[in-house]
């Protein structure tokens, strides 16, 4: 009894804070058949785990009077649970009015069924109470037998449908470019799968019972966990396309970490220029998208001050060399800004007096990935590029040279 209240209230639980979520989130737009479907789903799915849960069998039982009670309300919210969940599906796939010619029948019938499970169960006979093995105590009982049957059938039918649809709309070309979407909808046919095989084992059982055997009773008695087990695809589903789309891939955040890393250096070393704009915000520390965002802005400001001082001779040596060693346009470019940022950096290069430079020779990046990549090509010949090196090495040496010679 234990582990079945625990599973159950907890999904229940789960199921009552989407609820609650969903209830708020979607405020603005009650009226809308979609959005009534979406809460009828949630709250029929909460609430039959909430009142399945065996401590909460015996006080429904208790409180209503009515040995088994508890049985009629479960399999009932059950009943209603598949059927509006299949119409969500369907006013997620077709145009309202369109859904609606499908959903009404949804709604007569499913109320119908439940409407027969009532009158059936107050023509049986159930005086003994069961709160985990009502179906296979009862199964032979023939208002009882009808009474499970047609709730099982419903059920099954309705989650099946909701897989279907979902699966199949999951598929369309029109979400082909809303991928959270797209599996979020997959998710919702996993949360449907639950349940369905829970009506299939159920069915199944019922089924041998009806032939005398018992064998299998056991599955009947288990088999509500694993429906239970649907309310955690069914968060998973309804959070992936709100949720989604606002957080970054798992792969762009390493490679933000990466950037930050590359650039942390060539930071680390220009930080002198200005170290009263390094900012990082409170709590994102741990952000590598704000990090290197900070770190861009603070290197082209870093930049900008420093090229006044930039020497057109440390240029034009670094891109005689890179050209040289065959380097590719944007490696050369990279160099180049290197030693221009070495040399202007140091003490030597903000001894000279300053040249203004014309603004087209302040290159700043437009697109944000090639930024990212400009400053990383530029922070790595920084520090390892012997071509940097050895252009900055003969400026100085040509200016020791004239020195002397003075």
């Amino acid at each position: 009894m234990a582990i079945f209240n625990l599973i159950y209230l907890s999904c229940g639980v789960v199921g009552l804070l989407l609820l609650a979520y969903k209830i708020r989130a979607l405020r603005s737009s009650w009226g809308s058949p979609r959005v009534v479907a979406l809460i009828s789903t949630v709250f029929f799915s909460a609430f039959a785990l909430l009142c399945a849960a065996p401590a909460n069998i015996g006080w429904i039982n208790r409180t209503s009077g009515v040995p088994n009670f508890a049985a009629l309300l479960v399999y009932s919210l059950v009943v209603c649970f598949a059927g509006s969940a299949f119409a969500l599906v369907l006013y997620w796939r077709y145009p309202a009015a369109q859904a609606w010619r499908r959903v009404r029948l949804i709604v007569v019938g499913y109320a119908s069924i439940v409407a027969a499970m009532i009158v059936l169960f107050s023509e049986s006979e159930v005086g003994e109470e069961r709160q985990v093995d009502f179906d296979t105590f009862y199964a032979t009982q023939p208002t009882i037998a009808v009474f499970l049957f047609i709730y099982l059938v419903a059920t099954m039918i309705g989650c099946g449908g909701q897989a279907y649809h979902c699966w199949q709309g999951s598929c369309d070309e029109a979400i082909s470019t809303r991928p959270w979407l797209r599996l979020g909808l997959r998710w919702y046919c996993a949360a449907a799968l639950f349940p369905m095989m829970f009506a299939v084992i159920k069915l199944f059982v019922l089924l041998t019972n009806w032939a005398g055997e018992h064998g299998f009773d056991v599955l009947s008695t288990t088999a509500p966990l694993m429906a239970s087990l649907s309310m955690i695809p069914l968060v998973i589903a309804m959070a992936l396309p709100v949720f989604g789309p606002r957080r970054p891939s798992p792969s762009l955040w390493v490679r933000r970490w990466r950037t930050y890393f590359a650039l942390r250096p060539l930071h680390r070393a220009l930080v002198h220029v200005n170290p009263a704009i390094v900012l990082v915000a409170p709590g994102k520390h741990l952000n590598p998208h704000h990090r290197v965002r900070r770190q861009i802005i603070e290197l082209n400001d870093w930049r900008w001050a420093l090229t006044p001082y930039f020497d057109l001779n440390v240029g034009e040596a670094a891109a005689s060399l890179a050209h040289e060693a065959s380097l590719t346009k944007d490696e050369v470019a990279a160099v180049v800004e290197a030693a221009q940022l070495r040399v202007a950096g140091s003490s030597g290069g903000r001894a000279r007096e300053p040249v203004r430079r014309p603004a087209a020779e302040i290159v700043d990046g437009t697109d944000l990935a090639a930024e990212h990549d400009r400053w990383v090509r530029i922070s790595r010949a920084y520090q390892h590029s012997p071509i940097v090196d050895a252009a900055v090495a003969a400026v100085a040496a040509r200016v020791d040279a004239a020195g002397g010679m003075e």
